[in-house]
């Protein structure tokens, strides 16, 4: 699968993206950086099909992902072929960690493959609190769970958002590590950080702070 995104701009009320195009090709890890307010979050909504830009397009495929597109192909595509590990997104609190990262498949009538699962847990190392409750279990293994749920379902492009926000460097290392081997020659990955334990990439988006009204473009 391939996402090329051409001329990408969004106004946000003081600032914006401007002119960014990228292209996102299987077996690729591309990084998307830039300071706090420059658009990072935005940019993979848009690239993910959450969030219509306001000038651009992008295209997955070939097809335009928001004229040729439904609404719920996008959803439908998010859920399969896309997926995304969001900040802000949260556990629930009356299932196991287990349950959680399989809910999103079962609740699609979707199988999984449990030896998969088991994989992941161990590699992650969240395995022994796999029958423990979100509530729980440390800040670290919770996003680490919230990981687990995204990988299981194995999109062939993965979009994570901070992915090691607030973890100990620990932690950080697991998810650093399980998100460059997940990439082979069917999938890629697309990580927004600050962090800069992410030093490997074949492809790297840096956004800059540029004022809604101001000319210029703020990817490279």
């Amino acid at each position: 699968m391939i996402i090329q995104a051409e001329g990408i701009e969004k106004d946000f009320t003081r600032e914006g993206l401007k002119d960014i195009s990228f292209r996102i090709v299987p077996g690729s890890f591309t990084l998307i950086t830039g300071e706090s307010g420059s658009g990072k979050t935005t940019l993979l909504n848009i690239a993910g099909g959450m969030l219509h830009p306001d000038r651009g397009r992008v295209f997955v495929d070939g097809r335009d992902l928001y004229r040729d597109y439904t609404r719920k192909e996008r959803i439908r595509l998010l859920g399969s072929d896309l997926g995304y590990m969001m900040q802000g997104v949260s556990l629930i609190p009356s299932l196991t960690v287990k349950d959680n990262i399989t809910y999103p498949l079962v609740l699609t009538g979707r199988e999984y493959d449990n030896e998969k699962l088991e994989e992941i847990l161990n590699q992650l190392g969240i395995y022994e609190v796999r029958d423990s409750y979100p509530g729980r279990i440390s800040g670290g293994e919770y996003r680490r769970a919230l990981l687990a749920g995204v990988l299981l379902s194995e999109p062939k492009i993965l979009f994570c958002d901070e992915p090691t926000s607030n973890l100990d460097s620990d932690s950080a290392a697991v998810v650093t590590d399980m998100l460059y081997s997940y990439v082979n020659p069917d999938r890629s990955v697309v990580v927004a950080t600050h962090d800069t334990a992410f030093d490997r990439a074949d492809a790297h988006v840096e956004l800059r702070r540029i004022p809604v009204n101001g000319i210029g473009i703020n990817a490279d």
